[in-house]
């Protein structure tokens, strides 16, 4: 049986994701996961925004999607929903 290259980096699967946190106050964060890249201005971040409404903590995605697909440079022109 033949030999099929890849493009699979063995070492790719150890890697833990990257994660980043914006404080904007002490009511309002932004956290960033990535597991492909580092850079901030690729489609590849799941972004939460975590707010605090009276009492309550709220956490939205980007219009309620949760996917590896956004960008984090303009996480402050989504529209964050539960």
């Amino acid at each position: 049986m033949p030999l099929i290259e890849t493009d699979i980096n063995i070492q790719d699967h150890n890697r833990d994701p990257i994660m980043l946190v914006d404080e904007q106050s002490s009511t309002d964060y932004y956290v960033g996961t990535s597991n492909n890249f580092s850079d901030q201005s690729r489609p590849s971040w799941r972004i939460k925004r975590i707010w605090k409404v009276g009492s309550v903590w709220m956490f939205g995605f980007p219009d309620g999607d949760q996917g590896f697909k956004f960008i984090w440079d303009q996480r402050f022109f989504y529209t964050f929903r539960e």
